[in-house]
């Protein structure tokens, strides 16, 4: 019998997260799980529970927790706490528990006590779970974080004695075709990391798919290199010197150039400037607003603009967001483009063309925004295009006697603006360059949402021996929204569904 013993802190995550690791990647699965609590964490508490309920149903066992009223301790009385832990640790051991205490959650003192109560009452293992940059990653699961800034510590890291637990590895499942969310691909770099594969090719195909759509691209025959990608403290995404990528269905280096740009492993090259230019004028006063062109919103320069921390007071942003009456329009034009209606085009019939698809990114942007509450601008002016789209953006500041910076990542509509700037009507063009040979330094999670973005764009991507379908035949608004994918040939669903 096993048996896990931890206290629960303000994050129910700094709970679950040790557990799961060892879990996961030690094949240890405890019986029993002895969570020590106060009345000031008692939501986290019942977060915590509901976590380890689902965990367990994810890996088919049943997990016992106990935190019942002889686990309440006061926060005010660390002797008690002590105790406490102490009395729980011998008592499992003397009926014959292998016992592993975490110090991860609570104060600082709670865990000093948790380590010397398990040493003084003979448990197995002692864990700590450590998470770099913690303050950005708090609130998240396990497989929700770059396994890079994760480590595990056990006893003999943190005492200098060797721990007795006994733990096995990591076990691989039968592969399975899986639904997944954008931001849980972190589970598939984070898998494939701990796997050894930290080197891996991205790749397509380079004709219509035919008879069986699960087998991989043929080697040299039928594929189309995309790029290479390492895993190490930082992603790394190289561009080929060639990419040979121009057919209907996946679309061509312009698609692609779009897919990587909005994904974000290929950066805003004046970001920092728009930064600071935003911060200028929000300094004299007026309302500043940020509203996009239809290219803009392709490359989810919105979502750029949201997790900017430089534009961000107290949490909250500085900012407020307009859109284009033009823009919505055109954005549900470009979306309507359908491939032809063929057998041959397997998935691919009557699906939406590539530049479709990213005028769903682009409609993904427009729906964020207005849960937000943008604001809508039009004009009664009757052209169409650029020029509709800057007389909107102008009449707008006009109203409100404000500053709309528009985002562009297109020369000609730029121009247009350019040209009518004055009244609050302020253009700023994104600049970002995709070079063929090129390596591109950046997060974890802007590979994450690079291998997104290409996988829905380009309809089916591979990442190593894994392949990515972003096209199915009734494929919905909805799926769209929550930015979903399917993965073919995972051998870890488990870890998934924990996050489902």
């Amino acid at each position: 019998m096993r048996a896990y013993v931890t206290t629960v802190g303000t994050s129910p995550e700094a709970v679950f997260n040790p557990l799961w690791y060892l879990m996961e990647l030690r094949d240890w699965v405890p019986d029993e799980v002895h969570l020590l609590w106060n009345e000031k964490v008692k939501e986290q508490l019942k977060k915590t529970e509901r976590l380890l309920e689902k965990l367990g149903k994810a890996y088919g066992v049943e997990i016992k927790v106990i935190a019942d009223e002889e686990k309440l301790f006061t926060e005010e009385d660390p002797v008690e706490f002590r105790d406490k832990v102490l009395s729980t640790i011998k008592s499992l051991k003397s009926l014959g528990y292998e016992v592993v205490v975490d110090i991860t959650p609570g104060r600082k003192f709670m865990s000093a006590l948790l380590l010397g109560a398990a040493l003084a009452g003979g448990a197995d293992e002692v864990t700590y779970l450590h998470l770099e940059d913690w303050t950005r990653y708090i609130g998240k699961l396990l497989f929700e974080v770059p396994m890079v800034k994760q480590r595990l510590f056990f006893t003999e890291e943190l005492t200098g004695k060797k721990g007795t637990a006994s733990f096995g590895g990591r076990k691989k499942g039968s592969p399975e075709k899986l639904p997944v969310r954008r931001e849980h691909l972190m589970a598939l770099l984070d898998s494939l990391y701990l796997d050894g594969e930290t080197s891996l090719t991205v790749k397509t195909r380079a004709a219509p798919s035919m008879a069986d759509q699960t087998e991989s691209p043929d080697s040299g025959r039928n594929e189309v290199i995309l790029g290479t990608v390492r895993l190490d403290k930082e992603a790394l995404y190289r561009v080929p010197a060639l990419v040979n990528l121009n057919d209907e269905l996946h679309g061509d280096f312009g698609v692609f150039r779009q897919a990587l740009i909005a994904g974000g492993i290929v950066p805003f090259e004046n970001w920092g400037g728009l930064v600071s230019f935003i911060k200028t004028l929000k300094a004299d006063g007026r309302p500043v607003y940020i509203g996009f062109d239809t290219n803009a919103l392709m490359q989810r320069a919105f979502s750029r603009v949201l997790a900017e921390e430089g534009l961000k007071e107290r949490g909250n942003l500085i900012v407020d967001f307009v859109y284009s009456d033009e823009v919505a329009f055109e954005v549900g034009q470009i979306a309507n483009h359908k491939l032809p209606y063929a057998q041959e085009l397997g998935e691919f019939s009557n699906q939406p063309t590539p530049r479709a698809r990213l005028a769903e990114l682009a409609k993904v942007e427009l729906e964020g925004m207005r849960k937000l509450g943008a604001e809508r601008a039009g004009s009664r002016e009757t052209f169409h295009g650029d020029t509709k789209i800057a007389l909107d953006y102008k009449a707008f500041a006009e109203e409100k006697k404000a500053n709309v910076v528009v985002l562009t990542a297109d020369d000609r509509a730029y121009s247009q603006m350019d040209a009518m700037k004055g009244s609050g009507l302020v253009p700023f063009k994104l600049e970002a360059r995709v070079e063929p040979g090129k390596a591109y330094p950046g997060s974890w999670e802007a590979l994450r949402d690079t291998l997104y973005t290409l996988t829905v764009v380009l309809g089916e991507v591979w990442l190593g021996r894994y392949r990515l379908t972003g096209v199915w035949k009734g494929k919905g608004s909805s799926d769209w929204i929550r930015e979903l994918v399917y993965l073919s040939g995972f051998e870890y669903g488990r870890v998934l569904k924990v996050l489902e």
